[in-house]
């Protein structure tokens, strides 16, 4: 409420106080939006302190991109049950950003660990050697079931699966990748697909979703094409044979860097994992 019985707040104190300028008031004053409480025979303008709060939520509402316009509308004709609606849908519009802003903030998060764990010695390293690795359980968004080296197919596959995931707001950042049934590898079948898939951050069961076991696995990063990964797929298997393991169902490959972060593709990396678990004998 005013604490006195005229507004003491001169133009320039009352902009710097809502960091804002003396141009944007006088335009406000001008469209008939915001004016000065007090205006002396001098024309010198004056605030007063409750304005500042109306000034805040205008420009509020102004950040959220609301139209002058439609604010003076409001303000023109403001009564509580006006501002509760006002409030209700500028509140809803707020929400849906923030959430628009929490899936940018992830994917750019995402994006950060892929180039951290292309710089990490195990894949940076040039041997390439098989690794065995405790990994938690992972949820993948994927195509519906392949097991097809078919080019046509694979193509129209995967497009479909792409903008499954983009049009239902499923991508967090990841590059899609493939599942390959361990099967198909043991009988060389190195370019049947079982599936497509997408990593995602929580379990999605209205989508069609798999679960990727947590345990060990077998994991070998592919350095060059993405579609070359015969001689990393024998390694893994000589290695798991070697070892005496057993395998899961699938064979997972995830992209790590793509072109998005290398332009030459013989610096593209791919993880490639399988699960594995000791042979009951």
């Amino acid at each position: 409420m005013q604490k006195f019985q005229e507004p003491c707040i001169k133009t320039g104190e009352f902009a710097r106080l809502c960091n804002t300028n003396k141009r944007t008031l006088f335009h406000y004053d001008e469209i008939g939006l915001f004016s000065p409480a007090y205006t002396d025979e001098k024309g010198y303008r004056y605030y007063s302190e409750s304005q500042c709060d109306v000034f805040f939520t205008i420009s509020c509402l102004r950040e959220i991109g609301m139209p002058l316009k439609e604010i003076k509308k409001y303000v023109d004709e403001r009564n509580p049950s006006a501002l509760k609606e006002l409030l209700e849908e500028q509140y809803k519009k707020v929400k849906e950003e923030q959430e628009r802003l929490n899936r940018i903030e992830q994917v750019i998060t995402t994006k950060l660990s892929l180039v951290q764990l292309s710089e990490s010695p195990k894949v940076s390293s040039s041997s390439q050697k098989v690794l065995l690795e405790e990994s938690p359980e992972e949820y993948f968004i994927i195509s519906p079931r392949l097991d097809t080296d078919d080019h046509d197919i694979l193509i129209h596959a995967v497009c479909e699966h792409i903008g499954y995931c983009y049009h239902n707001g499923l991508n967090a950042g990841h590059p899609y990748g493939a599942m390959v049934s361990t099967s198909a590898l043991l009988e060389e079948n190195w370019d049947t697909y079982a599936h497509f898939c997408t990593k995602i951050l929580d379990p999605t069961p209205e989508h069609p979703m798999h679960v990727k076991p947590a345990g060990l696995y077998a994991v070998a990063y592919l350095k060059g094409n993405y579609y070359k990964a015969e001689e990393v797929y024998r390694q893994l298997l000589a290695f798991i044979q070697e070892h005496d393991l057993e395998m899961g169902e699938f064979c997972y490959k995830e992209a790590v860097l793509d072109e998005l972060a290398v332009k030459d593709e013989a610096e593209y990396i791919t993880k490639i994992s399988i699960p594995v678990r000791e042979r009951n004998h």
